[in-house]
């Protein structure tokens, strides 16, 4: 997801302190008995973390865990083995690797879990999926990448004597895949045609998972200890993580991480949240674990007229994009006044009026579900949405699939 970054211009209007989410680390969850696998976020903000096992070689993992956003967890799934990497689709399934039984679950919003994929994989770990929901699955045990259709079909995508174990996997906006080896700290590059290529390297030398989120690619960085940022150019920061492992909230870098795993971004793209290895001495246990989030930007939780205010108007690019059937509208108002949101077809006919009513100043968020005014369902196709607050008016294309 592409969000425009805007610097906010703060204008003390009086003593108050603007309550807000600074850039931290934080403990998001008591201790899960297991978690130790995959990390994946629907639209609604819960996050579903997979059980990989107790250990890299004991019995494998049989459970995956649904985890609110305010922190409480229950059992979602069950009959798994080995829960390694997962990912959902459009329609809101979640698809779940099973690196012990060598085999791709569906999960439907029921957690019920069924066989969906079983040809050709050899400790199947990381998951991702593309806009007309194919997946694209790292083959731990033997290099290669699958390519499976939504009808199960499974095909070899790719391979490379530079794939060491690809574990983590991910897409950036122009449909390039990029995969984060295990076994060494090696990030590469595939390319729609399934060509690998050299990327960029990770400090540790051993790489969990890799998400793609605001422009940027973050990988948890296993053998480091910390959480890496790496923009689309191919440089290589560190994003969190003091390097020692123990598990302390703060800062990003006062903040320190165990053994992060898997790494995933909400809907909105202002947080991910990572899996992180309670036991900060027995190198070789992954269990208990928690859930770590990471606040990538400042929100206001409440401003009032005498406090500090943003003054600064911007769009921000709809999440997820191509969608199906909702999406996600940020934008943000820097001084109160009417807003209108408005949503066209390519034909330029108003489709939809989201927004058309008085706000106040901060970051605000609109949901489209593709229905017109009439409330009946658009066709497939490209949207464009515009806001227009006071002299600001702004437009950004989408593109709704069926």
């Amino acid at each position: 997801m592409k969000c425009l970054r805007v610097i906010m211009i703060l204008v003390p209007l009086s003593l108050s302190v603007l309550t807000a989410s600074a850039q931290t680390v934080t403990t998001l969850t008591t201790n899960l008995p297991g978690g130790t696998g995959g990390v994946a976020v629907d639209d609604s903000g819960n996050i579903y973390v997979a059980d990989f096992g107790a250990t890299l070689g004991a019995a494998p993992g049989t459970q995956v865990f649904k985890v609110k956003p305010t922190g409480e967890f229950t059992v979602f799934a069950t009959g798994l083995v080995g829960a390694s990497g997962n990912a959902f689709d459009s329609k809101g399934i979640l698809f779940q690797s099973n690196i012990a039984a060598n085999r791709i679950s569906k999960i439907d919003q029921s957690g019920q879990v069924t066989t969906f994929s079983s040809f050709g994989f050899a400790q199947p770990v990381g998951i991702a999926i593309d806009s007309q929901d194919n997946l694209f699955v790292c083959n731990c045990g033997n290099n290669t990448l699958r390519k499976v259709t939504p009808a199960g079909v499974s095909t070899q995508f790719a391979t490379s004597t530079l794939f060491s174990c690809p574990n983590g996997i991910t897409f950036d906006d122009s449909g390039n895949l990029y995969v984060a080896n295990f076994n060494n700290g090696f990030v590469l590059r595939v390319d729609p045609a399934g060509v690998v290529s050299f990327f960029a390297t990770i400090p540790g030398s051993n790489n969990g998972h890799i998400v793609f989120a605001n422009g940027d690619l973050y990988v948890a960085a296993r053998g480091a200890n910390q959480v890496y940022k790496i923009t689309l150019a191919g440089t290589v920061s560190l994003f969190a993580g003091t390097g020692t492992r123990t598990i302390n909230d703060g800062p990003f870098l006062q903040a320190s991480f165990s053994l992060p795993n898997d790494i995933a971004v909400d809907p909105t793209g202002r947080f991910l949240y990572t899996n992180d290895v309670v036991n900060p001495v027995n190198p070789s246990s992954l269990s208990p674990m928690v859930v770590r989030k990471i606040t990538l930007e400042t929100n206001p939780t409440s401003v009032r007229n005498d406090e500090i205010q943003p003054t600064t108007f911007a769009l921000e690019q709809n999440y997820p994009n191509p969608f199906n059937p909702t999406t996600t509208i940020n934008y943000e108002i820097g001084q109160a006044q009417n807003v209108v949101v408005t949503i066209y077809n390519e034909l330029g006919e108003k489709v939809r009026v989201l927004i058309d009513e008085f706000q106040q100043a901060g970051s605000k968020t609109v949901t489209w579900d593709g229905k017109d005014n009439a409330g009946r369902q658009s066709s497939s196709g490209l949207y464009i949405y515009k806001i227009e607050a006071g002299k600001f008016v702004e437009s950004r294309k989408m593109t709704l699939l069926k």
